[in-house]
């Protein structure tokens, strides 16, 4: 299992197992229903699931972050379902290419603000996906792994596959952003 994600109000939990693809249930686990990675658009079946997660403002929305580059596909595949995984469609909007995403986190305040690591840094959006702006500002093009909201003070925390991590000290100020 590379990724678990509960949420709470619906009763909706998702997990991605890897190449077998996704696997949802509706009724907190009593049943559950298979989605391949392969029918997804755009995503080959050979793509591997690297992080899942229920959106906090919205029941029947789900976000997932794939990669196939254990077969030279660099490409970000990033996508969103706002029917409980009926569709899917890519929220990559204008990531660049050969950012590969390992981790999606969404705004505890802002729900059209995610941020999103990549295998050449941090990204953020402010209209859930349509445009990508790298963080900048000391943080290395390295590959972030993973990613956390500390909501208390609004930090960010980024891991790097290089065993560092950087703290953004309160992001409150991209809230603002148009």
């Amino acid at each position: 299992v590379t990724a678990v994600n509960l949420d709470p109000a619906s009763g909706a939990v998702y997990v991605g197992y890897g190449q077998a693809g996704i696997w949802k249930s509706s009724d907190g686990g009593g049943s559950w229903r298979a989605i391949p990675v392969g029918d997804l658009p755009g995503v080959p079946d050979t793509a591997f699931v690297n992080n899942i997660v229920a959106d906090l403002f919205a029941a029947d929305t789900a976000y997932v972050a794939l990669d196939n580059h254990k077969f030279g596909d660099f490409r970000p595949l990033l996508l969103k379902t706002s029917d409980r995984g009926a569709r899917w469609t890519s929220m990559a909007g204008d990531l660049p290419d050969r950012h590969l995403v390992w981790r999606l986190v969404q705004d505890h305040v802002k729900a059209e603000l995610f941020f999103a690591a990549t295998e050449f840094g941090i990204f953020f959006t402010v209209d859930g996906g349509d445009r990508w702006v790298e963080l900048e500002g000391g943080v290395p093009t390295i590959s972030f792994r993973d990613l956390a909201i500390q909501t208390r003070e609004n930090d960010l925390v980024g891991a790097t596959f290089g065993r560092s991590f950087y703290v953004l000290d309160d992001y409150t100020p991209l809230r603002l952003v148009s």
